[in-house]
């Protein structure tokens, strides 16, 4: 009983070696597409020469032109998808259950055509750029816990004002935080566009993350949480709305987990080695 299961295991991979041999070769053409190919073909044999043979300098060499490769695909994604960032990494829970911390997102170009969310016009005696939101707009929340956002208020002509709803079907743009108060300041943030602004300065929107337990208010909105404590607002990531020309891109893939490897040197280990626990955004996974 034993040498028939041998002999069986020795014909499932003398079929798996001979499968993978001949697929090897039919294939084999494919080689060009790889450029560590032109790497052995061109490059190896002049440093070899040079170094007689050394395992290091051909480590050195490889790897140098990984930082290459990488750059120039990096370049030839922003041409292709039309965005000057075409991959980033979610580092943080503020969208889920959408995207999660790891995911990699790949961003295409904004187009005109895209839905920001419901849209308002302003009237023309209002500046937007250099105007924090809270000066022309107001939110209002579903309870006192200000984790469920209802509607934001704008004013209007006559003497009326413009009630927004903000909906879950909004674009996912990725623009550069403007607070320099805050440590996330310039830090590029993927969330949620929730509603469109057209004012005399140009088009704007406003942004908010998914998950409302981690950013209960939207990303703008940098007033007073509660008038009656005076508690100033907690997640105050952007003080202006976004210039629409100032998105990097917009989320159109998702390649889940993924960034997790990025995020288990650079943040993960950081974190352990300086504070002694894990990023509060830690999931079990990264």
């Amino acid at each position: 009983m034993v040498k028939f299961l041998k002999k069986k295991s020795d014909l499932k991979d003398s079929f798996l070696k001979n499968f993978l041999s001949s697929f090897k070769k039919k294939f084999s053409f494919l080689s060009f597409l790889d450029p560590f190919t032109y790497v052995d073909l061109w490059v190896m044999p002049f440093v070899k020469k040079k170094t007689n043979e050394s395992k290091l300098a051909e480590f050195l060499v490889n790897l140098l032109f990984a930082f290459i490769f990488a750059i120039v695909a990096y370049y030839l994604l922003s041409l292709l998808f039309g965005s000057s960032s075409p991959l980033v990494i979610v580092y943080s829970a503020s969208m889920e259950p959408t995207f999660f911390r790891g995911d990699i997102m790949a961003l295409g170009a904004v187009k005109s055509s895209d839905y920001f969310g419901p849209e308002v016009i302003l009237p023309k005696s209002i500046s937007v750029r250099s105007s924090p939101v809270k000066n022309y707009a107001t939110a209002f929340y579903l309870d006192s816990s200000k984790q469920f956002l209802e509607k934001i208020v704008f004013p209007s002509d006559n003497n009326f004002v413009k009630e927004i709803y903000p909906d879950k079907n909004g674009v996912v743009i990725v623009y550069p935080a403007y607070n320099p108060n805050s440590p996330i300041h310039n830090i590029p943030i993927i969330h949620r566009s929730i509603a469109k602004i057209v004012s005399k300065d140009g088009n704007f929107i406003l942004t908010k993350g998914d998950n409302s337990l981690t950013n209960p208010t939207f990303d703008e909105d940098c007033g007073l949480i509660n008038t009656e404590l005076e508690l100033s607002q907690k997640n105050c990531i952007t003080l202006y709305a976004v210039p629409i020309e100032s998105i990097q891109g917009k989320a159109f893939f998702k390649i889940p987990v993924i960034g997790c490897f990025k995020i288990w040197v650079v943040d993960n280990l950081s974190s352990l080695l300086f504070t002694g626990k894990l990023p509060s955004d830690y999931r079990g996974i990264c």
